[in-house]
């Protein structure tokens, strides 16, 4: 239900400080509370369509829940659903102040030097970049996300034949956690999403303590639940501004809307409602999936667990390609020479019957600069997908030294090259991004382990053809493969289903939810 009182969307621009002010005019926790229901009712999947002509979208209510704990106080007139619909209005409206032309007394047409086109790109790309990284997290398939935390860091996990981990090693979450099983904690995870799915956003730890959930004791530990509540999901209002703080404050005003948002670390809110809150309750699943999980271990041992990371990424990369129906070959890297040096050729090689791919895995996580178009933002990128561009430019390049190496491969295939990255980088959306990597030396696309979760569903022959078609109409060798996404709608990764079936919490909870009490329930919009 859209509350009535609420005008459709407006087009005049607002500023930060102006979003600020109207947050602070409101009364904090009950417009937390709506926030909350809202997020609910997103989370659930529910058809929502009629809310996004008014700026309502999952990110601008979590971005209007975040400004009221930084910067809101309670207020003894209650916020009701409409208020919410305005500052989310707002929000949708914020202008990019950072940058933007400034007024001059000469009205007469200015010529713009090529410095200054540059510039304007640039900043073109960094503000998609921002808007990119807001949105499109969210519009992920939980199912795939959370299988796939399951297979690089849970008892799923393959690590290839020669990998000897100092961090990565048997039993390393648990000694990161205190004892809690991997499996714990996304089952514990699991639970508070459905609960706070059902509950408009609110959940009390008590509820354990039910009867109805001593049905669960079989399949799950209570305990465990506990522990990832108290020491993962949850906080205080003073705990959050602290660490919001630390996030939005070193930033211009332009991009506070797109820092860090803590609620993403700690999704449950203390001493605002009568129990505890989530005013953005999508944020709590996603304490399940890989960027999450990336950012567990302490900074001191980040470095080498991402390094670690890289070698489990690329063989789960093969464990993908290895799932590809039909005849083909999947071939790991080798170590050729070239001349005097010994080198290493890309990740894999795909061997097709019409073409050849050629295939990097790059396991690093987009840098907070990306996400917020910082002046560095493209360091990122270029040390990741443009290392990635030029490694397979060497392959290409050497892929008659590779050959002798390898020789069932048939190199008078054309061949095309594919960068895969551990989260998306949304380069396919920004082409001003893509421009300024690398000169790709023969038809190269870069995708997400998501997208090629979907692409391996399409058979040898249809790949390949899909491949080639996309290499067809590359321009300057940039290669999209949204074409071939396409084909493989309605089709489901057997590994993702087989790993979230083996869970017995997911399966118990979706086949009777309603006997833990997390069934259907009479909703209203109000909190």
């Amino acid at each position: 239900m859209t509350p009535t009182n609420v005008s459709r969307k407006t087009t005049q621009n607002v500023t930060w400080d102006q979003l600020k002010s109207a947050i602070r005019k409101t009364d904090r926790d009950s417009l937390l509370m709506q926030a909350a229901a809202v997020t609910a009712r997103f989370a659930k999947g529910e058809d929502l369509e009629e809310w996004k002509p008014l700026g309502v979208t999952p990110w601008t209510v979590a971005d209007v829940a975040r400004t009221a704990l930084a910067f809101g106080r309670p207020n003894v007139h209650r916020t009701d659903m409409a208020t919410l619909f305005r500052l989310c209005n707002m929000n949708a409206l914020l202008i990019d102040e950072e940058g933007a032309p400034k007024q001059s007394g000469d009205s007469r047409r200015s010529v713009e030097s090529p410095e200054s086109r540059e510039a304007s790109r640039n900043r073109l790309a960094r503000i998609l970049a921002r808007v990119f990284f807001e949105q499109f997290p969210g519009q992920r398939s939980v199912l795939a996300e959370v299988a796939r935390s399951i297979l690089l860091f849970g008892a799923a996990v393959e690590f290839p034949d020669d990998f000897y981990p100092k961090v990565m090693k048997p039993g390393w979450f648990e000694h990161l956690t205190g004892g809690l099983t991997f499996e714990n904690y996304i089952e514990s995870v699991f639970l508070f999403s459905v609960m706070a799915q059902q509950q408009h956003g609110q959940v009390s730890i008590d509820v354990l303590d039910s009867p109805a959930f001593l049905e669960l004791a079989d399949v799950f530990s209570l305990e465990a639940a506990r522990r990832v509540y108290t020491e993962h999901l949850v906080t205080t209002v003073e705990a959050f501004k602290q660490v919001n703080r630390e996030w939005q404050d070193p930033l211009p005003s332009a991009a506070k809307k797109f820092a860090f948002n803590p609620l993403t670390d700690k999704p449950f809110i203390e001493g605002v409602a009568p129990t505890s809150l989530a005013p953005w309750v999508q944020a709590i699943i996603a304490k399940a999936l890989p960027p999450s999980i990336y950012f567990l271990p302490p900074s001191e041992l980040r470095k080498s667990f991402a390094d670690e990371l890289g070698p489990v990424f690329q063989h789960y990369t093969g464990r993908q390609l290895g799932q590809i129906v039909g005849p083909r070959h999947v071939l790991q890297e080798v170590r050729y020479k070239s001349g005097k040096d010994s080198i290493d050729s890309c990740d894999w090689i795909l061997d097709l019957p019409d073409v050849l791919v050629l295939i990097e895995c790059k396991a690093r996580q987009p840098i907070e600069s990306v996400r917020t178009g910082g002046a560095d933002w493209l360091r990122s990128i270029e040390g990741s997908i443009g290392k990635g561009i030029s490694q397979l430019n060497r392959s290409n390049a050497h892929i008659e030294l590779i050959s002798a190496l390898l020789p069932q491969l048939d190199i008078s295939k054309p061949r095309v090259g594919i960068v895969i990255t551990l989260e998306p980088f949304y380069l396919n959306q920004n082409w001003l991004i893509r421009e300024r990597l690398k000169q790709a030396d023969f038809p190269i696309g870069v995708i997400s382990i998501g997208e090629l979760e979907a692409l391996v569903l399409l058979n040898s022959k249809e790949l390949g053809q899909a491949l080639l078609s996309a290499a067809t109409a590359a321009d300057d060798n940039v290669m999209l493969l949204n074409p071939a996404l396409d084909q493989t709608n309605g089709r489901e990764n057997p590994l993702l289903v087989q790993t979230w079936e083996s869970i017995g919490l997911f399966a118990r909870m979706e086949k009777s939810g309603a006997s833990f009490g997390l069934g259907p329930e009479a909703r209203s919009d109000e909190p």
